[in-house]
């Protein structure tokens, strides 16, 4: 379209209309370049909630390994607790140590 403005093929109008088109390429860009900023803050942000989420996904998992460890320990404890217990009443203080009748 240059081409022909510069040999006068077409009249002010269509020259005009270029430097209107020109123009709005140029407010174009720049709304582009500003879009492009913003998706990659968002970009940025939902990585960084993806990356938030899985440490706290770890950290649950820790968690929850640490509290079954705990249960298994317990239950290991009242069992040796029952056990002696059970020693107890079936009447181990009255057996001789010596093993003497």
């Amino acid at each position: 379209m240059r081409a022909k403005t510069t040999l006068k093929v077409v009249d002010d109008d269509h020259a005009n209309a270029e430097v209107v088109i020109a123009e709005a390429a140029k407010q174009t860009t720049t709304m582009v370049q500003r879009l492009a900023t913003h998706r990659d803050r968002i970009d940025l942000a939902v990585k960084e909630l993806e990356s938030e989420r899985f440490e706290l996904m770890s950290r649950r998992d820790l968690v929850r390994r640490q509290v079954e460890a705990i249960e298994h320990g317990f239950a290991i404890h009242l069992d040796d607790i029952e056990a002696t217990l059970k020693l107890y009443e079936s009447g181990l203080n009255s057996m001789p140590l010596d093993g003497k009748d």
